[in-house]
């Protein structure tokens, strides 16, 4: 039997202890904080991801990278003595992931000394009930801790939506190089990393970075505008 929803928004909060995820399993070997910001599925299987880390040296995490099983490569930008920005290309399990294949929405994935706490909202056409098994199901040693409803939609489904319609047109690659060049502060000022950094993070020649960085770019703002001149001519 489904849980319907009646048109509300539920937010799902899991506490997860699963080592089979690597920033769970980091988080207790470098004994550090772990912010999950972004996740890109690749078209290989594996998966892009990014994080923030804070509180263990730039050697640790990538220590701890290196010799976790699933970590395929790791890059870290070093914002200070002991907080960094972390990519790395992970194969096994994923709380993203799993929330995305059931069309919630991750608004927070934040772990601690190998526990971490994943928020998550479901829209009004998902079912909460498939979330929670599917969730508890693909990560041993997590469970639901708190569930709250909502009559209005919240700004983490909206947002996912939108951005969902804006990226559709970008490749595997754009994708890749914009998501980059966000999470490593390519776009802050001052400037936070250069191109050849974020060229690093994906394995690529500098050129090449560039190349898909401002196609994607500017397929991002010709969608945007668009859309909003077919918003103002209505």
């Amino acid at each position: 039997m489904t849980e319907q929803q009646d048109g509300t928004t539920v937010e799902l909060e899991f506490s997860v202890e699963d080592e089979g995820c690597f920033f769970v399993a980091a988080s207790e070997r470098a004994d550090c904080r772990i912010i999950g910001r972004e996740t890109i599925q690749r078209t290989d299987g594996n998966r892009l991801e990014f994080f923030r880390v804070q509180g263990a040296s730039r050697e640790r995490i990538l220590r701890v990278a290196d010799e976790y099983g699933s970590v395929r490569g790791a890059r870290v930008a070093e914002q200070s003595e002991d907080e960094h920005l972390l990519a790395a290309v992970v194969t096994g399990r994923c709380v993203a992931a799993t929330l995305a294949d059931t069309v919630a929405v991750i608004k927070r994935a934040e772990a601690v000394d190998g526990v971490a706490t994943i928020v998550a909202d479901v829209p009004p056409y998902g079912d909460v009930r498939t979330v929670v098994e599917t969730f508890t199901d693909r990560h041993p040693d997590s469970h639901l801790v708190a569930k709250h409803t909502f009559s209005d939609g919240l700004p983490a489904v909206a947002e996912n939506e939108r951005s969902a319609r804006l990226e559709a047109g970008l490749t595997d690659r754009q994708r890749e190089a914009v998501t980059t060049a966000v999470q490593f502060g390519y776009f802050s000022w001052p400037r936070e990393s250069t191109a050849a950094e974020c060229a690093d993070v994906l394995d690529v020649s500098q050129p090449t970075f560039s190349q898909h960085l401002w196609t994607g770019v500017e397929k991002l703002l010709t969608t945007m505008f668009d859309a909003d001149s077919r918003a103002t001519a209505q």
